[in-house]
């Protein structure tokens, strides 16, 4: 009983008189967690973005239209290259990914969340508006990943060690900017992995091409019930990465 009162009263107390202090001292910080951890949870229990309908097959509408003489003669043709973000925090913890077997990710997945609790404690505590699962920025095997494709991007296509096809080529260099190739538009949604990977990945592009711009999108957000899938950043508001 005695060692009970001693970590009671010897331990508790200053450990919970530091935590006051810290929520105190970044009170703003703090009231926006509990709305933002509140918005989360309505939003994994009420979400319904998953559960549209189907729309018709729009080249129902399109198809006659574009097989007409005159539609033939209107067609723009555009080609979408999707990049997939690094990994993110959110996917460290509960997703196993290509990178580790099913037993490895088992038996590290209470560890892991252990970790990233404490972490999000962390970040709490000292004030910082930043998160491990909402809006969950890139992990640290996703930081290696969009460097890897950094330096990818960053050599020319006649560059690379291992020979590109023509395809691959012509697709390098409308990735990279290249003069001579066509012309392309960098979007990305707001979330923070999808933003940080374009920025880091594409950095020789928009170094040699300063005037180029990354268009956020927001409605290019992934559907998803998990608060990861939500923007921390409010609307109209710089984005930090």
């Amino acid at each position: 009983h005695a060692w009970v009162t001693w970590a009671r009263d010897g331990f508790a107390r200053p450990v919970l008189l530091f935590i006051l202090c810290c929520i105190l001292y970044s009170l703003p910080v703090f009231i926006d967690r509990i709305r933002l951890t509140l918005r989360g949870i309505a939003y994994l229990l009420f979400c319904h973005d998953k559960s549209w309908k189907k729309p018709k097959d729009p080249m129902a509408l399109f198809t006659p239209i574009l097989t007409s003489e005159d539609g033939k003669k209107k067609i723009e043709k555009k080609t979408i290259v999707f990049i997939r973000h690094g990994e993110s925090t959110w996917n460290d913890t509960f997703n196993k990914g290509t990178h580790r077997s099913a037993l490895v990710f088992v038996l590290g997945f209470i560890p892991g969340l252990i970790k990233s609790i404490l972490y999000e404690l962390y970040l709490v505590l000292s004030g910082q508006v930043d998160s491990w699962f909402y809006d969950s920025p890139l992990s640290h095997l996703g930081l290696s990943q969009v460097d890897e494709l950094g330096t990818f991007l960053s050599m020319k296509p006649d560059e690379h060690p291992k020979k590109l096809t023509p395809t691959e080529a012509k697709y390098v260099s409308i990735l990279r900017g290249d003069p001579g190739a066509t012309e392309s538009k960098i979007l990305c949604s707001s979330l923070r992995r999808a933003l940080s990977t374009l920025a880091a990945s594409f950095r020789e592009r928009l170094e040699r091409r300063p005037h180029d711009k990354i268009l956020v999108v927001p409605s290019l957000q992934e559907i998803s019930r998990n608060p990861d899938t939500l923007s921390i950043t409010p609307a109209h508001k710089q984005v930090t990465a």
